[in-house]
């Protein structure tokens, strides 16, 4: 659904950055910016820089930064749209639905209203003194305490058939839409519907953003013999299955940082961890899918696999192994002891036993296929020994990180005691397999920081146009042309910069914000970079009368040293091209000489650089 272009400037324009950087971080002043621990990697020295006057962010660690949009989408991992519309929610700014869009949207929020109402209806019930007793005391006797029921929103389906029915009248509510929510069934008459889930204790199933999408409903101990002990939403407009985890709302913060997640089997080991301090996930009554793990693959680098220790469980390792490697992600691979899951583990053991635990059994997922190959007894026969090799081979082909398929390799060869050249032969035929076939999976492209290409000079002028405003724009644009800067983010600053400046009134353009330019993402990120420096003079300084020539003290001259510098590159460049031109054409034909004269010209151009009237007023 598109955003119209106003929306997007009251947004970006109105936005309170460091009031949407604080749900995230802990923020302390530090002369005009804040300061503190980046959200996006982990650090001891606080190095992440929040400008609320320029409205920018800046990790002088990680290198990222930019406006509050930019925010949004890396700490959400969001795209442009949707972290416009996460922010117009926030801000209370309606986004005014296209015509062509408005029915699919009208559709899909009704259904969201009627999972929000029937989560609020579970809750209460959960609550109930009566009613919601059994529930609550099987919660307390899963160690589950009422702030872990409240924080993933817990609630308790009644032994009904009609009672969501019955209260979703009084919210206006629709049966056809809860039947279209997943809420309730359809008779086998055809004439009415019943509550899907009865007697049951409730879990909300969130998307990664934070939207109520569906229900796990788990039977309590005195349920109907032949009662399924789970049941799910069935798939709707809004719920699918293969692309939701359980608890990736709640635990992608700690993930993000952490750049890896632990994968439980159930909800119950996901509460628990939670309410430990430990962040994890589970998927919803699926095995993993491609489009989880690519959904993970916005948070972390590294899957953990906590899986049973039963026959069945190491086969669902094993699955689960192919699909993470296949989809960009590392593996490894953790086992409980005998009889034990998460849930009753870190509730025996406490939270500091189960870390300790993960930190000292957690392995990589070569030494666990191997392991779970010998205990199969698979290795005591050459053929088995080499099954298994090649099995493994071909999993260290799907790699794409080449450094950490040398590693893998260097494992795998410690392992099976075979020579390291050996298994590079297999892995690589397997990647010629995949590359005949086109199965390759395309490397990740890494990200760039836009300023590594562009001139200190280029830089520089970009800087005093963004922090002088209007005079500087004005008299830097009227000496440099638009293809004298560097192709990429650097032109489409100075692009950006135009347009702004024509916009606003001469005089009411002075240092420019950040929020006020529309451009595109890494362009963001070089403004950022341009605009936020790590330190900052101390006012101290001032109050001593120690003197401190400020950064752009004499713009002008600065100004202009760096023009001479880019020009002075810039036409070096074109002198390159010409002669290389001049020595490939005819010998003393037309058009060598015409390349002659330009190279006069160019190289007069050079010499006049030198004199101080050419960058007069």
């Amino acid at each position: 659904m598109r955003i119209p272009e106003h929306i997007v400037e009251q947004v970006r324009d109105g936005a309170d950055i460091l009031g949407v950087v604080e749900d995230y971080v802990r923020m302390k002043k530090a002369g005009n910016n804040y300061i503190g621990l980046c959200p996006f990697h982990e650090e001891k020295t606080a190095s992440f820089n929040v400008s609320p006057s320029r409205g920018y962010f800046k990790c002088f660690g990680c290198g990222k930064g930019g406006n509050v949009i930019t925010f949004v989408m890396e700490i959400e991992r969001l795209d442009f749209l949707d972290a416009v519309r996460w922010l117009a929610d926030r801000m209370g700014i309606e986004i005014p639905v296209q015509v062509a869009d408005q029915e699919e949207f009208k559709k899909k929020e009704t259904i969201y209203n009627a999972l929000r109402f029937a989560a609020e209806y579970y809750v209460k019930k959960l609550q109930e003194s009566t009613i919601g007793l059994p529930a609550r005391e099987y919660l307390e006797a899963r160690g589950l305490t009422d702030k872990t029921a409240e924080r993933f929103k817990l609630g308790y389906a009644p032994d009904s058939w009609s009672g969501l029915l019955e209260a979703a009248q009084t919210g206006h509510i629709e049966p056809e839409t809860l039947l279209k929510a997943g809420l309730v069934a359809e008779r086998d008459n055809g004439r009415g519907y019943y509550d899907r889930f009865r007697n049951r204790i409730m879990f909300p199933i969130w998307s990664h953003v934070g939207k109520i999408i569906g229900f796990g409903g788990r039977a309590l101990a005195d349920a109907k013999e032949g009662t399924p002990k789970y049941l799910n939403t069935p798939e709707t407009e809004v719920y699918h299955k293969s692309y939701v985890l359980y608890g990736l709302f709640q635990a992608k913060r700690v993930a993000r940082q952490q750049d890896k997640i632990l994968l439980v089997e159930g909800y119950t080991d996901v509460l628990a961890l939670d309410q430990a301090g430990i962040g994890s996930i589970a998927c919803c009554g699926t095995a993993l899918t491609p489009q989880q793990v690519q959904l993970l693959g916005r948070f972390v680098k590294e899957i953990q696999l906590l899986y049973d220790a039963d026959t069945a469980g190491v086969d669902a390792t094993e699955r689960a192994v192919d699909v993470v490697l296949q989809n960009g992600l590392d593996a490894s691979v953790v086992s409980l002891p005998e009889g034990e899951d998460p849930d009753s583990f870190v509730r025996s053991q406490g939270a500091d036993q189960f870390r300790a635990y993960l930190q000292t059994t957690t392995k990589d997922w070569i030494e666990s296929l191997y392991l779970a190959a010998d205990g199969r007894n698979t290795l005591s026969t050459l053929r088995g020994k080499l099954l298994e090799l090649s099995r493994i081979s071909e999993r260290i082909s799907w790699l794409q990180d080449q450094l950490l398929k040398k590693l893998y390799i260097k494992r795998a060869s410690q392992l099976f005691g075979v020579l390291e050249g050996d298994i590079w032969d297999e892995v690589n035929r397997y990647l010629k397999g995949n590359q005949t076939s086109g199965g390759m999976i395309p490397s990740q492209s890494e990200e760039l920081d836009p300023t590594e290409e562009i001139p200190e000079a280029e830089k520089m002028l970009l800087q005093l146009m963004l922090e002088e405003g209007a005079p500087m724009i004005e008299y830097i644009l009227r000496h440099m042309s638009l293809d004298e800067f560097s192709e990429g983010a650097s032109q489409n600053l100075v692009e950006a910069i135009i347009d702004l400046y024509h916009e606003h009134q001469r005089e009411s353009l002075t240092a420019i914000q950040g929020g006020q330019l529309r451009v595109n993402e890494q362009t963001q990120q070089l403004v950022a970079n341009l605009l936020m420096r790590q330190h900052e003079v101390s006012r101290g300084w001032g109050e001593k009368k120690i003197v401190v020539p400020k950064l752009n003290q004499d713009a002008k001259r600065i100004a202009i040293d760096c023009m001479r510098e880019s020009k002075r590159k810039h036409i070096g460049e074109e002198m390159d091209e010409l002669l290389n031109q001049i020595l490939n054409s005819e010998q003393g034909g037309e058009d060598q000489l015409k390349l002659q004269e330009k190279y006069r010209q160019k190289s007069q151009l050079l010499r006049d650089l030198q004199k101080v009237e050419i960058f007069g007023d």
